[in-house]
This record gives C-alpha cells, structure tokens and sequence, in this order.
C-alpha cells in the first residue's frame, strides 16, 4: 500500500508537491479505508480535479516514472532518464529533482528517496520501520564525473561482499539499485522482497488513448472466472449484454489497433505468451504484427426479447461499451489481489453513473489494491455521501507556471464548513482548480 508520494522538480512541478492517501484524522471510517499494522490508515481511492494543463496527470506520470526506473533499468550508460524537470526557469537541467515513496510491504513501513537529472541517478536511500525509529536499509551515490555508484547498506543488512561488489558493478550511474538488482545474479532477500512488490503492486498507467481490449481478453483466456465476472460486469452497463466470446488468440480480424500496452498487460497476465511472443514491427501509435495489423475476434451476445440472442462484434459496440471492457480486466486483478492502479481521465467514453457505478465496486470489493484518478467529472462532488473530501484532490497551475496540489480536507471552516456541498463550492471557485476563461468574446464589443 502506498502512503503517500513526495515530487518536485518534476514536469510542470517545480517546489515540492505531495499527493497523499492518509486518512484525515476526523473522519469516519468506511469503505474507502484501509487499516496498517501500525494503525495507520489509508484511503483505497483518490480523486485529482483541476482544469486542463494544470499538472493532474505529472502525478500519474510520476508513479510511472519512478515504476520504470526502479523495474526497467535503462541497459547503457549513455541512455538519459525519460523525463523532464520543470522547464520555466534559467538553465533548468542544472537543477536536480527528487521523489519520495512511502509504501507498506509485508506489514513493515518503507521510505525510498530518489534524486536524479537527465543524466544520473544522484543519490538513493531506504529505510523501514519496524519500530517507530527508521532502520537503514541502503543508500547510494554516485559519482558523475566517473559516472560511477557507491552502495552502502546499512549496520543491521548483513550482505556478502561478493554480492555487494557484484550488485555496485551492475549499478550503472542511470541506474536505480532496485533496478539493477533485477537483472544481477545475487541473492539479498531485502532487495528481492522489494523488487517481487514493485513488479506486482505498480501496475502503471493506463490513459484516455490506451485500449485495454486485449488486456481483459487475455484474462478471460487465461482464467475463466474471470470471464464469468466480467460478464456480470458488463451486464451493469448494458442489460442486453449476456456474454462476452472470448475465442483463443489465433482467431483474429484484420483491423488498425491502437497499441494497447503490452508491457501493462504482461503484468496483469505475465504467462500468456501467444500474444507476447509474436514477431513485431514497431511504428509510431501503433502495433504492427508479422502479416498486417489484427485484433483478437470478440463477440458480445445480446439478449433481445424473451429467448432471442444475437451476437454483436465487438467493434460493432459503443465506444463506451469497449471503454467497460477493457477496464473490466484491470479491475477484477485490483480486486483480486494487490495492485496501485493509475488512470488518466476515467470518465473517457463513460456515463457519470457508469464511472461511479465503477469506483464504488472497486471500494465494495477490493481490499488490499488503490486507484489513483484524474477527471473532470465533477458530478461525483455532488453526492456528499460517496466522496470523501480528504480523497478529493486538486491540481493548480500558479503564476509562474508551477503546480500546487492541495486537498478539501485542507480547507478550514472559514472556506468550506463541514455540511458546505462540495460542488457548490468548487463551481463558485472557492476551492480553486477551474480554467479562468473570462469573456467567450474575442473582440470586444
């Protein structure tokens, strides 16, 4: 479970910003909550609002990012980090950025720092908690003239020097050390627990653009409770909708398909090999296989009538439809197990009601996974009882161009008394967040 992440530097973040899934100490308990062995509670959902280009999805990307480098190491030393920091001010690549994670694995509390440039992981450190006073796990420096990293574990991580001296020389200065002890031959039970949770926890990113068909397809193929479920599931969303035929892989149609992110569908289904392991020709946007482009043939059965069922191509159905789908799979593996989901914009293609009818399973049956959204569906603030206001966030670019992120539960009486309706008062903009639009008039009159 994640408590909370720590970005600065980062994008359009320039000073430090912190998103934050730690209950508001006044509230209630209910389904959105999660309780630590420490007694810390977590919330299982958040929302970021804000208006558009105001940094909601740098939040997102920063999970990403950080997923990215402490899972996918980047294998030369000549190869830059795949970000940029915040770009409005004199020589911006001289100024180093940092995240911070505190996450929970296997009942122990973790804080792991980062600092980085475009070129080098600068420094790294993890310490845990098994009492209130941390225990250093390691840390790490680099030195970027030689572009060469120090690893020192701490007094109680007993490691053979020969790992040790083995994990440093896999530990390239664009390396993080949970990255390269992916790919080193060594056994430190610390850094392997850490990497088996990393892999499984953070299932990444999934945008407005990314189509998740396959991604659910390839569950259903693999295990067919899921296909029980996702029919039910789809049955919410359109009562007509009976089943879901899912055939096996090879039976295909020729269409242009949109990439649907293999690498986020290898961890959800990381032992369905057919699709995986054919031959690709990469292009821009899309996924080219050997022979043409092509999409696994689904078929929806739609009830019609008292005894009449009709099957329905998948690409026959509304793009909402397709939308349900696809995050179908994504959500039976958050409430199945344990995963931190981020989604850009989840009201994409889909009926206030359906995105809520969405959260609210997800809050009702999961019980060890989060969800991180962005939206503009500000229908959701408009029922009090569904939303909490310490897991509504808010994104906002200021005057010079750097993003600040704050939460309702934030606000005091003064600006947001604790019966005020929440949509009332984000439409007045006493809790900020909105495009300042002004006049639609481009000349005036």
């Amino acid at each position: 479970m994640i408590q909370y992440i720590k970005i600065k530097n980062f994008g359009p973040i320039q000073e430090e910003v912190e998103m934050n899934f730690e209950v508001a100490e006044e509230t209630d308990a209910d389904a959105y909550e999660i309780k630590m062995p420490d007694g810390r509670r977590l919330l299982k959902l958040a929302y970021i609002y804000g208006a558009n280009a105001s940094g909601k999805t740098t939040v997102l990307k920063a999970f990403e990012f950080l997923r990215k480098l402490l899972l996918k190491p980047i294998s030369d030393k000549a190869g830059e980090l795949d970000f940029d920091p915040f770009l409005f001010r004199d020589v911006p690549y001289d100024h180093s950025s940092r995240l911070e994670l505190a996450f929970y694995v296997d009942e122990i509390r973790y804080v792991y720092e980062i600092d980085f440039n475009k070129q080098s992981i600068l420094d790294e450190k993890i310490v845990f908690y098994q009492t209130a006073k941390p225990t250093e796990l390691l840390s790490r420096t680099t030195d970027t003239e030689k572009r060469l990293a120090k690893i020192q574990f701490g007094s109680k991580i007993k490691v053979p020097a020969r790992e040790k001296d083995l994990l440093e020389s896999n530990t390239l200065h664009n390396n993080t050390v949970i990255g390269a002890y992916a790919r080193t031959n060594v056994d430190i039970p610390e850094l392997e627990r850490l990497n088996r949770w990393f892999n499984s926890f953070l299932l990444g990113m999934v945008s407005s653009v990314n189509d998740l068909t396959e991604v659910t397809a390839s569950q259903i193929e693999s295990d067919p409770a899921v296909n029980t479920w996702i029919n039910a599931f789809l049955h919410k969303a359109d009562n007509q909708i009976s089943e879901v035929n899912v055939p096996d892989f090879s039976n295909q149609i020729s269409i242009p398909w949109e990439d649907v992110n293999t690498d986020f569908k290898n961890r959800i289904v990381p032992h369905h090999s057919n699709y995986s392991s054919l031959p690709t020709i990469k292009t821009t946007g899309v996924k080219m296989y050997a022979g043409g482009s092509f999409q696994r043939k689904i078929d929806f059965i739609h009830a019609v009538g008292e005894d009449k069922k009709y099957p329905l191509s998948i690409l026959k159905e509304s793009s909402g439809t397709k939308r349900y789908f696809g995050l179908g799979g994504p959500l039976y593996a958050l409430i199945h197990t344990s995963h931190l989901l981020c989604i850009d914009e989840l009201e994409t293609s889909l009926h206030p009601d359906l995105m809520k009818h969405f959260l609210q399973t997800f809050l009702l049956n999961a019980t060890y996974s989060q969800m991180l959204i962005t939206t503009h569906n500000t229908a959701l603030m408009e029922d009090q009882d569904f939303i909490r206001r310490d897991a509504l966030w808010f994104s906002e670019k200021g005057k010079a161009g750097s993003v600040k992120l704050y939460s309702a539960a934030d606000f005091d009486s003064s600006t947001l008394r604790k019966d005020a309706s929440l949509i009332n008062a984000y439409r007045s903009g006493r809790l900020g967040a909105k495009p300042n639009l002004g006049s639609p008039y481009f000349i005036e009159r």
